[in-house]
């Protein structure tokens, strides 16, 4: 078992296939190749040059000589014909559009089953019967029929999601509909953690996100740090250094906003960059370690579920006070206001403090949602002079109305949670 804590990452390899050829792709190749009267490319479809909404396209590379002819592979429509191939169905040179399947039994395009359209539907119904408030938003599909990366409160913030539609870690203020946020960081942790066996002895970190779901700029393999693209996640220059000689504020990358525990890697060398999130998984499993070596059995204290840290390394956004209470903290482990739930109640249970720290975020901006004492969204929000029921991510459901009685969720106690 290695006694450090390392990153995580998924490689792709590409295999290369070596084969004799007198043709090198150098710069003006193709210039000169295609002034042959021997050599010309084939006609494209047109599909790439119309895209309306009825023809589009995607330019790829060509399966020609050096790549040097142009290449449009055509989309097609919703109920336009298409093949899966086979004896007797016929070919075609495209594939289906984004959020299209090709239905074996018709040979047509069709829409693609999947939980975001079934969830799009759901919201077409309610619409059609004038029973969607001002604030809803209709769900965004990618090209997979998949949720994209993030969802919005309008007039709050944006927070992550999976490709499930479930939340993530990740939550920005709202700046408008135009708004994209990434969140290739946030999305890659949680698939490690559905690829991960749960029989696996110690957690596996993924690489560390910053607030946003974003990649933080500098990441760690053991004691070796580099850059990498915020968004991509992707090495980003040559340079690198090793913690045992240099500190972290070295790289050129290093942002001091997104080191949330610097007091830990200021001293003297070897140097670290690390949370004490990640510090507590190390020690506890160098104590796991250690005692199965002395001959002890360890299964009993072999569980991480009381440190599971989040993709910025933090130990979550809930602490704990000397009298068992919780509280909401932020991800430098400060207080936020004065929520808190106490033991043997269902506020303690149900606690999430997304509420608290939406507030947090939304600290300069004069209108916030109201919170319950345990830092959870309040069931009921007045925006305004109007009144909607919301979930628990702050998102609303139904219609807004004037009376608050009116409301489905109401209750006589609604102000009191």
């Amino acid at each position: 078992m290695v006694d450090k804590i390392c990153v995580l990452f998924l490689c792709t390899f590409a295999c290369f296939v070596c084969v004799k050829t007198d043709v090198v792709c150098e710069v003006g190749f193709c210039q000169s190749f295609l002034s042959d009267a021997d050599n010309s490319c084939p006609q494209t479809a047109a599909d790439c040059d119309i895209n309306n909404a009825t023809h589009t396209g995607l330019r790829l590379k060509s399966p020609t000589l050096c790549n040097c002819c142009d290449y449009c592979l055509p989309l097609y429509g919703k109920g336009d014909h298409c093949s899966l191939g086979g004896p007797g169905t016929g070919t075609t040179i495209g594939r289906c559009g984004h959020g299209l399947t090709c239905d074996p039994e018709t040979s047509k395009c069709i829409r693609m089953k999947s939980k975001c359209h079934d969830a799009q539907d759901v919201f077409d119904a309610r619409a059609s019967r004038g029973e969607v408030g001002a604030l809803e938003r209709r769900p965004y599909c990618d090209a997979k029929g998949r949720f994209v990366a993030f969802d919005c409160v309008p007039t709050q913030t944006c927070f992550c999601q999976s490709e499930e539609g479930e939340r993530l870690f990740g939550e920005v203020l709202y700046t408008g509909p135009l708004q994209n946020m990434p969140c290739g960081c946030s999305r890659f942790n949680e698939q490690i953690r559905k690829l991960i066996s749960t029989k696996v002895p110690f957690p596996v970190p993924g690489p560390r996100c910053t607030a946003d779901g974003n990649f933080n700029p500098v990441q760690c393999i053991d004691r070796i740090c580099y850059c990498v693209n915020r968004i991509n996640g992707e090495i980003s220059g040559g340079e690198t250094i090793n913690l045992d000689t240099e500190p972290i504020s070295k790289l050129p990358c290093y942002d001091p906003n997104f080191d949330l525990f610097p007091e830990i890697f200021w001293a003297e060398p070897p140097y670290n960059y690390t949370t004490p999130c990640y510090n507590s998984v190390q020690d506890k499993a160098k104590i796991i370690e250690q005692g199965e070596r002395d001959g002890f059995i360890m299964d009993y204290f072999n569980t991480f579920d009381d440190m599971d840290c989040l993709p910025d390394g933090t130990t979550g956004r809930i602490g704990r006070t000397r009298n068992g209470s919780k509280i909401c903290i932020d991800q430098r482990q400060n207080r936020i206001g004065d929520y808190e739930a106490h033991m043997n109640t269902p506020e303690y249970e149900n606690m999430d403090c997304k509420c608290a720290l939406t507030t947090e975020l939304m600290t300069a901006l004069s209108e916030k949602p109201v919170c319950c004492a345990n830092g959870n969204f309040r069931t009921i929000q007045c925006y305004r002079g109007f009144c909607r029921c919301v979930d628990s991510d702050g998102r609303q459901i139904g219609r807004e109305e004037r009376e608050v009685n009116r409301l489905q969720c109401f209750t006589s106690n609604w102000q009191q949670c």
